[in-house]
């Protein structure tokens, strides 16, 4: 698995933001929805609830969070 991919998740898990996390990775937000759709895809199990204005983790999301958080620690800013 690309470990971009789980980079990104674990940023926008944090932001709740697709435009925020694109900041922070210093992507576009495109760039953003396009590797949650391939992590999604790749797991087979919707890991954001998105609204207009911000996206949350699912139960599914939370237990993927937990499980790559350490492996793919991103320093603080």
């Amino acid at each position: 698995m690309d470990t971009s991919l789980l980079k990104c998740f674990l940023t926008l898990a944090d932001t709740q933001s697709f435009s925020e996390a694109a900041e922070r990775l210093n992507i576009t937000q495109s760039t953003v929805s396009h590797k949650i759709a391939r992590l999604e895809a790749h797991l087979g199990k919707q890991l954001f609830e998105r609204t207009t204005r911000t996206c949350m983790l699912t139960s599914d999301g939370r237990e993927l969070e937990r499980y790559v958080f350490k492996p793919v620690h991103i320093p603080p800013l």
